[in-house]
Parts: structure tokens; C-alpha cells; sequence
């Protein structure tokens, strides 16, 4: 009788919203690379598979997704930064991009992850998250990451620190927080034009303090150093697949070794853009502890009508497999997009593959369908930053955290994320 009133009143307690975490990150949780495989204990414990999401719009706007208006001045992160300084000031600025990020993602949104059966949010960020346009570290620069982390780790989920866009940007595309819309490649002043070591060299000194501030911390899952470098200029960009490669391994390497200087226990996270053969074998440069990723779009039969989501997946899977990289695997970013069963089944696959998986992403505009497993508020629309005023646009970013479930989509990764 005792136990039923306990469990009556655990089941109470949750329906109330109270969130019950007894599978808290603990210092026994820290992961590590045992070949192939995830191991909790620093690689000497449990085997793991991660199975989750990406906070994707939270700390960088794509504005395809997100609740601000695609205008003239306003194209992409790095424009909201800059309208908006020019508009209200720094400091005012610096404000109404709290107010959006406060209200975004919250203690709530842990619990939506975690009610999914979730271990792992991969959290995109960009360089300016950390640092002013002058390369100047904010005072309290890892205040919200900081917070992030401790509220992952206090709902048992590992999150992967997601270098979504680096200095001068790696892709020239929104997702970098810099569009360089026809111009991608040009744009891309990480990779190429005569700031390319100067950003590169920013890039380096990020990581290094990034690794310095989290070395130790359990509840980060590994350092994603990079996203889709090149991106959609991959395949056309005029320069050999030896050339692209030269230059990003090197990257790759120097990276890998700046982190490795202050902290040599993080698993370190390369990406292919888009396949195995776009990385090296890990022994060429000595790499330990690290894992590679991997992206899955097809655009192609969005609706699944001729089952191509499923077999281009599956491609993929065996393409990884036959790669046979002593390192695991992550599907870092993938969408089956509107159809339920394609989800249903792909989703098995990955499964069946072994492989970890973070879906993009957790939440999105109504509009943007089955991208996210949550929706803004319908009545929140769009705002358009370069004619609303101060108050309104921090009332509306205020209001980021009204949202709406997607429910179909939910009941079918909650049956492939339980443990």
C-alpha cells in the first residue's frame, strides 16, 4: 500500500510538471571512444548510445525557421547583430538578443527532451556567441552555455558543443550566422581571401578557451569542432577533392591539437561534408578519442513517394560501415521530412545501424512542418526588425517560449529514442 501511494505520488508530481531527474550526468557518466563505441566511466564503463536533437535557432537564427522576417538588411545572424546595433545601440542590441535566447529555450524545453526518452542535445553555436566583432571575449561569455550544460546535466542529457559558425564563416550559408547568398565560396573567408589565417587562427583560440572552460565536465558529450565545412559548394567549388581535403584535415589537425593542449578528454568530433571519404583515417594523424559525423538531406522526393529517404539513408549507413573507421559514428543532422512512416523506418535504421543520431531539430515555425518536433506559437508570425520598435521586438522575442507540440512526429521518436 506504501509503495502505491509513493508511485501515486511520483505520477502526481510529474503530471504537475515537477521533473524527477535520478538519471542525473554524474562524473562516472564522462564518455570516451572504446573503438567503435561510446563507453560512460571515461571509456571504461557502459556502452552508450546517444539518440536525440539539435537546439537549432536558439543561439543562431536561421531565419527559414525561426520567428524574424527575412528583409533587406536582414539576411542572417550576423545581420540581426548588425541592424540591430545600428538601430538601438550595443548594449540595447545586446538586450533584445537576451530577451529572444531567455525566452527560446527553457527549463521546459529539458523536460520536452527528456520526456522523449532524449540523452543528447547537440547545441549549435556561432563564434559571436563568445566574442564582439572585434574578436574580444564578452565578460560572462559562457554565462548561458554555462547554463545550458548544468540544466542538460541535472535532466540526464549530454550535450555536443556545436561550432555552427566559425570567424569569418566556413560555408557562406545562413547556418553560419553570414549568407553569402550567390556568392557562398567567397563568402566563406574561414576557408579562403586574405582574412582566411587571420579567422583561422580565431578559430583556434576559441577552441582553446572553450576546451579550457569545459575540461572535465561529464555532461559534455564531445566538441563538434566544425559544421559542414564548404557546404553546398562541396562538389563545385573548382578546387580537387585533394586540395578540399588538404586544407580541411590540416584544419581538422591544428584544431584537434590546440584542444588536445588543455584538454585531453573530450571526444573531439570531425565532420564529413557529406561522406567517408571525405575524411582521413584517424591513424594518419594520430587521432584518439575522437568521432566522425555525418548529414543526411535528401530534397528529392520530400514526400517519400518513391521511398528514396529510406534508401538514400541507407546508402549512407553503408557507406559508413564499409568506410570501417575505427571511430563511432554520429548522424549528426538528418530530416525525413513530412512523411510519418519514412520517420517510422528510418529511424529503425539508424537503429539497427548503431549509429548515434541528433535530429534537426527541436523547434521551428508552424510552417517548417516535420523540421521541428515543436512549433512557435501560431499566433507568433514574423517579425520584421527593421521597421518594429524597441519594445515590441523584446515583448514579441520575449514570447519564444509559447509553443506547440508536433504531435504525430513526437509519438514516433519517442518509440525510437526509449533506451
Amino acid at each position: 500500500m506504501k509503495l502505491l501511494i509513493v508511485m501515486t505520488a511520483v505520477v502526481l508530481l510529474c503530471q504537475a510538471g515537477c521533473s524527477l531527474h535520478s538519471g542525473a550526468i554524474t562524473e562516472n557518466s564522462f564518455l570516451k571512444a572504446d573503438g567503435k563505441e561510446l563507453r560512460t566511466g571515461s571509456g571504461k564503463g557502459k556502452k552508450i548510445k546517444l539518440h536525440g536533437t539539435n537546439a537549432g535557432g536558439y543561439l543562431l537564427q536561421e531565419l527559414w525557421m525561426t520567428p524574424t522576417l527575412k528583409t533587406v538588411h536582414v539576411q542572417d545572424e550576423s545581420g540581426i547583430y548588425a541592424h540591430l546595433k545600428n538601430r538601438f545601440g550595443s548594449d540595447k542590441a545586446a538586450e533584445l538578443i537576451a530577451a529572444y535566447q531567455d525566452s527560446y529555450w527553457t527549463t521546459k524545453d529539458f523536460d520536452n527532451v527528456r520526456a522523449l526518452g532524449a540523452n543528447c542535445i547537440r547545441l549549435p553555436f556561432w563564434y559571436r556567441n563568445l566574442v564582439d566583432e572585434n574578436g574580444v571575449v564578452y565578460p560572462g561569455a559562457f554565462k548561458r552555455i554555462d547554463w545550458f550544460i548544468s540544466e542538460a546535466q541535472r535532466h540526464g542529457i549530454y550535450v555536443i558543443l556545436d561550432m555552427h559558425g566559425a570567424p569569418g564563416s566556413q560555408n557562406g550559408s545562413d547556418h553560419s550566422g553570414r549568407d553569402g547568398g550567390q556568392d557562398k565560396k567567397d563568402s566563406s573567408e574561414f576557408f579562403f581571401g586574405d582574412n582566411a589565417l587571420h579567422n583561422q587562427e580565431s578559430y583556434y583560440g576559441l577552441w582553446e578557451k572553450i576546451a579550457g572552460h569545459y575540461k572535465g565536465n561529464p555532461a559534455v558529450a564531445g566538441y563538434d569542432i566544425l559544421n559542414e565545412p564548404f557546404c553546398t559548394y562541396r562538389y563545385n567549388s573548382g578546387l580537387s577533392d585533394e586540395d578540399l581535403h588538404a586544407l580541411l584535415w590540416g584544419i581538422y589537425d591544428k584544431a584537434y591539437k590546440t584542444i588536445r593542449a588543455v584538454d585531453p578528454d573530450h571526444i573531439i568530433i570531425m565532420e564529413a561534408v557529406w561522406n567517408p571519404v571525405d575524411l582521413p583515417e584517424p591513424e594518419t594523424y594520430g587521432w584518439e578519442n575522437i568521432m566522425y559525423e555525418y548529414h543526411n538531406y535528401l530534397y528529392d522526393d520530400y514526400d517519400n513517394v518513391q521511398g528514396r529517404q529510406l534508401s538514400n539513408m541507407k546508402d549512407k549507413l553503408d557507406a559508413i560501415a564499409a568506410a570501417g573507421f575505427p571511430v563511432p559514428s554520429l548522424m549528426g543532422e538528418f530530416s525525413y521530412f513530412t512523411n510519418y512512416d519514412a520517420w517510422d523506418k528510418g529511424l529503425s535504421l539508424l537503429n539497427k545501424s548503431g549509429i548515434n543520431w541528433t535530429t534537426w531539430t527541436y523547434k521551428t515555425t508552424a510552417g517548417c512542418g516535420n523540421w521541428g518536433m515543436y512549433h512557435h506559437a501560431k499566433t507568433v508570425g514574423k517579425i520584421n526588425l527593421e521597421h518594429t520598435s524597441f519594445d515590441s521586438i523584446r515583448d514579441f522575442w520575449s514570447s519564444m517560449d509559447a509553443e506547440s507540440p508536433n504531435t504525430e512526429l513526437i509519438k514516433v521518436l519517442r518509440k525510437h529514442m526509449q533506451p
